[in-house]
Order: C-alpha cells, then sequence, then structure tokens
C-alpha cells in the first residue's frame, strides 16, 4: 500500500503541473479572446475554429496511435528505469510520426482544393499539421515521466507569446489571418521549448524499427477510438459551422473552451494514472478507485460553479456571447459522471485490455458522431453540447458491462454523492437573487465542509495531496497554524 501512496503522490504532483498548464493556457486564451473579442467578431473565431477542428481530426488519422502506444512504452521503461530503451523508443516513434503528419500536411496542401479549401484555409491547416502533429509524442515522454513541470512551462510561455504577438497583430487589423498566425507561431515555440527539456530525459540514438512496430502493435488499437473521440470532440464545431454558420461556432467554440477547462482536470489527473498503472504489478484497481474519487471531489464543485454562474464569464467576451450560456451548463453535466470512464480507461488500457479500449471509445463516440448532424440542426450549440455529453453517459453502459468481467467494482454510489452536494448548492443560489461572487463562495466552501464531514475526503487524502508538493517536515511546522481548518472542516 505504501507503494501506491508513494506512485499517487507522484501522479497528484504531476498532474498538478499538467493540469496548471492546463488552466493557465486556457485562462491566457480566454484573456486573449477577451480582448481580441475588441478587434474581431464572433464569425472570425468561428472561422478559426473550424480550422482548429480540422487539424485535430486529420492529425488523429495520421497519428494511427503512435503517441499512445508511445506512452505505455515510455512508462514501462521509466518504470524500470531503463534510459536506454526509453531514449530509443522515443526517438524512433518520434521520426516516424514526423513522416506521417509532414505526408498528411502534403495531402491536403495537394487535394485541398478537391475539399472547397481555399488556398488560405489549406495553407494553415497544411503548417499547423506540421508544427503541431507530431507534439502528442514529446508531451507522452513528459507525462510517462512525470515531468510535468516542462509541459505547464511550454504551455504557458507559449500561449503567453499568443497572447501578446496576437493582439499585436488584431490591432495592426489582421482579422482571421492574425488569429491563425498566433496559433502557428503557439505551437511552433511551445514544439521548440519541449525538444530542449529533452535532453535531460533522453539521449538522441538512432531510430530503430524495433520501437516502431511495437508502438504501432499497441496503439493501433487506441487509435480508431481515439480517432472517433476527436472527430466526437470537433464535430459540433464543424457542424454549427457548416449548418449556423460562423457567429454561432465563434460564441459556442468559447463556451467549449470554458468547459475545457474544469473538464481537463480528469484528463490530466486520470490520464497521467496510465503510465504509472502500466508499470505497476499490484493495487491498479485500488489507486484507479481513488484517483476517481479524488477527481470527483475538486471537478464536481468546479463544474457546479459554473452552471450556476455561465453568463459571468460569456459575458466579459461581449453579450453576444452570453447566447451559449445554456450550452455551457449542458456540456458541464457530464462532468460530474466523466471521471469514471476516463479512470476506468486508464486502468483497462494499462492491464492490455485493447479490445475493451477501442469498445469503450467507440460507445463514447460513435453516438456523438451519429448524431451531431441531427441535434445540432434541431438546436443548435445546444443540440452540439448535448451530443456531446450523450456519449460521456453512454460509455457508463460501456464501463458497467466491462466492469463485471474484469472484477472491477467502479463504485457508482460516489458520483451521485460528490454530485448532489454542489448541485443542490447550485441551484440553490440559481433560486437566490445573490451576488454571483458570495454565491461562488458559499458553492465551494459548503461542499468542501460537507466532503470533509461526510467523510468522502479523508484526512488521509489531505495529507497526500499536501505532501506530494510540501515535504513531511513542514507540514508538521505548519500543522499548528491549519489545525483550525481542520476543526471547522472534521468537527474536531
Amino acid at each position: 500500500m505504501g507503494a501506491i501512496n508513494l506512485s499517487l503522490d507522484k501522479v497528484i504532483r504531476g498532474s498538478f503541473w499538467l493540469y496548471l498548464s492546463g488552466i493557465a493556457s486556457n485562462f491566457i486564451a480566454y484573456i486573449y479572446w477577451l480582448l481580441a473579442s475588441r478587434f474581431v467578431e464572433p464569425t472570425a473565431i468561428g472561422d478559426a475554429a473550424t480550422i482548429i477542428g480540422a487539424v485535430s481530426i486529420i492529425v488523429g488519422f495520421f497519428g494511427f496511435g503512435i503517441s499512445s502506444g508511445a506512452t505505455r512504452m515510455f512508462g514501462r521503461a521509466n518504470g524500470q528505469n531503463d534510459r536506454t530503451s526509453l531514449s530509443s523508443y522515443f526517438v524512433s516513434t518520434l521520426v516516424v510520426s514526423v513522416a506521417f503528419q509532414l505526408l498528411a500536411a502534403v495531402l491536403v496542401l495537394t487535394l485541398g482544393s478537391l475539399f472547397g479549401l481555399t488556398f488560405l484555409d489549406t495553407t494553415f491547416i497544411a503548417v499547423l499539421i506540421a508544427v503541431s502533429g507530431w507534439s502528442g509524442i514529446v508531451t507522452s515522454l513528459f507525462s510517462s515521466t512525470l515531468q510535468t513541470s516542462a509541459i505547464a512551462l511550454a504551455s504557458i510561455i507559449s500561449t503567453i507569446l499568443r497572447l501578446t504577438v496576437g493582439l499585436g497583430l488584431l490591432y495592426l487589423g489582421t482579422g482571421f489571418v492574425g488569429i491563425m498566425v498566433a496559433f502557428i507561431l503557439t505551437d511552433t515555440i511551445y514544439d521548440v521549448i519541449m525538444l530542449f527539456f529533452c535532453r535531460k530525459l533522453v539521449s538522441f540514438p538512432r531510430p530503430t524499427v524495433a520501437p516502431i512496430k511495437e508502438a504501432l502493435k499497441t496503439g493501433i488499437p487506441y487509435w480508431l477510438p481515439a480517432l472517433v473521440s476527436t472527430a466526437g470532440t470537433w464535430l459540433g464545431i464543424l457542424g454549427i459551422h457548416s449548418l449556423s454558420g460562423s457567429y454561432e461556432t465563434g460564441t459556442y467554440y468559447i463556451a467549449f473552451m470554458i468547459a475545457s477547462i474544469v473538464y481537463s482536470l480528469p484528463n490530466s489527473f486520470l490520464g497521467l494514472m496510465f503510465p504509472l498503472l502500466s508499470g505497476m504489478e499490484d493495487g491498479r484497481k485500488r489507486a484507479t478507485n481513488r484517483s476517481i474519487r479524488l477527481t470527483l471531489a475538486v471537478i464536481c464543485p468546479l463544474a457546479a460553479v459554473a452552471i450556476a454562474y455561465p453568463y459571468v464569464p460569456l459575458s466579459m467576451l461581449g453579450e453576444s456571447y452570453v447566447a451559449s450560456s445554456q450550452a455551457l451548463q449542458i456540456l458541464l453535466v457530464g462532468c460530474f459522471v466523466a471521471p469514471i470512464a476516463a479512470g476506468f480507461s486508464s486502468l483497462i488500457y494499462a492491464y492490455g485490455k485493447y479490445r475493451y479500449v477501442t469498445l469503450l471509445g467507440l460507445a463514447t463516440n460513435i453516438p456523438r458522431v451519429a448524431l451531431y448532424a441531427f441535434l445540432v440542426a434541431l438546436w443548435g450549440d445546444n443540440g452540439a453540447a448535448l451530443t456531446f455529453i450523450i456519449g460521456i453517459f453512454i460509455s457508463l453502459v460501456a464501463v458497467y458491462f466491462m466492469a463485471r468481467k474484469i472484477g472491477y467494482s467502479v463504485g457508482w454510489s460516489s458520483p451521485l454523492v460528490f454530485a448532489s452536494i454542489p448541485i443542490a448548492m447550485a441551484v440553490i443560489m440559481m433560486l437566490t437573487p445573490i451576488n454571483w461572487v458570495i454565491g461562488v463562495l458559499l458553492i465551494l466552501s459548503v461542499t468542501l465542509v460537507a466532503y470533509a464531514r461526510l467523510n468522502l475526503i479523508t484526512r488521509a487524502d489531505l495529507n497526500e495531496i499536501v505532501t506530494a508538493f510540501i515535504s513531511q517536515r513542514r507540514v508538521e511546522i505548519i500543522y499548528p497554524y491549519a489545525k483550525y481548518i481542520m476543526e471547522v472542516l472534521y468537527g474536531e
């Protein structure tokens, strides 16, 4: 059990940096759009979001699951402290990934006009594929070794650069072109910083065929569900662009970006569990359950706050964006159960049950792909948001049957208990004419005390989270000062 606690310490610390990078980059991106909305209309944002969505789908298709296979290989090599194999895996998978993405960029330049793309759109898509399509391999290296502070630093620096340079370009009147140039610059700087940090983790031997074959073998089972997942994420934006236009796409994209800040917590924490679980011989199920519980404790209050006051972040960009408030609320409903599927996915992948991984991914995203056109045509951005969360809830059905076959107890009551408290507070605040600042504080504080009093979050959990960042000796020093807070939380 001690080994599990030690490993979870590392995952908590690693996911903190990963989540920090997500929050920081998304927050800076929010500030960027907040200021950019003074220079461009939602139509320009919608056009840019459509290109980003197209790039994501193409990159996913030509990725062939290599980054997922590499993640498992990196985690295994790191768990065995085998730096030679880690270096070989990294260089080999990086080279083949770059080759595939360059091929994709060339095909886009050659065939883009056949799909009705303008020369400008085709150029931006090809360049973005070339500079960012392979970065998943580099990110996987740092995630698998839990060196996520490098990811945070690279994300924050590159996003700040987009903020400064992008706004400068928009001020000069470049419009849509300025937005896309800023995206390209952000991805390029991120890649440069990450490759620079790679020197501390790996050497750079010649690429070999064996690691490439292994990455493809272990990644292909994850490729199809990952591709469908990417399509399931971005088809909503592409569908709104096709059926409703650039304006509605821009407002929905901002709502989706805000929701992504909350969703990034299970993606970062439970995603990091995969390489850890791959290197564990025992205790995988216990570690997964505890990780899901800790994730729910954080994500549920955050989602409830955003559901209660969706108009607050949206209105800051302009009144036109408030129209997507309901879409944002719908998107956030899935946060209350998303950690279950995310944690289970990491567990079955670590067990090498690739067929289950494929089925879980398909169960989540095929309904999205099938329903987007119908629901977007029917309800616009609300339909896109509803389709997104339908996939999450359908995935729970797949988890239910798969978990029984591997003898894993999901603990279905936990999400219900963790969600009911902040949801109840959110409903009360929505029905009460109270300032949103006070409402946010009440939702968070009441939820925290309730979690502690009901022992949903134990003292041991808090101690583990704190000691992930502070040494035990320092914890003992500050404990007398934090004792009053603990008495309020636990009533002792």
